[in-house]
């Protein structure tokens, strides 16, 4: 009995020691696009979550990059990776349209995401560090 319960706990800490790799892995991935925000202050990395996190693939997230304070780093809640769209990026004083779909408020530091079929998903709690609102038609 105690040999068995001493397996289930090996079995639980190797499982949990793997998706914590993969999820440092995730967040330290190097970025699929980077572009510099119109202004110049923000650079806008476009991120693909592969792994224990996404087997599949398929999903990717954000990571917005203050120039200023380079250690600053907003990342978004992960959406399908088809969406990725930077052709209509524009910047104001308030407002960096990061992509077609996503918002980022530079003074509240909060993102509003408006993408078609966006649902929330359990992964967002460990890779989003940004407050955000999800008003898409999903």
């Amino acid at each position: 009995m105690k040999k068995a319960v001493f397996v289930a706990f090996g079995i639980a800490l190797l499982a949990l020691f793997g998706i914590g790799t993969s999820l440092y892995s995730t967040l330290q991935a190097p970025a699929s696009v980077s572009v510099v925000s119109p202004m110049g202050g923000y650079v806008i990395e476009s991120v693909r979550v592969t792994g224990l996190l996404a087997p599949l693939g398929g999903v990717a997230y954000l990571r917005i990059i203050d120039r200023k304070t380079p250690s600053t780093v907003y990342r978004t809640p992960l959406f399908a990776s088809q969406h990725i769209d930077f052709s209509k990026t524009s910047e104001d004083s308030r407002y960096l349209d990061a992509i077609v779909w996503v918002r980022f408020d530079k003074q509240a530091q909060r993102f509003s995401i408006g993408m078609p079929q966006w649902r929330t998903d359990w992964r967002n709690r460990f890779i989003s560090n940004t407050p955000f609102e999800a008003g898409g038609n999903g």
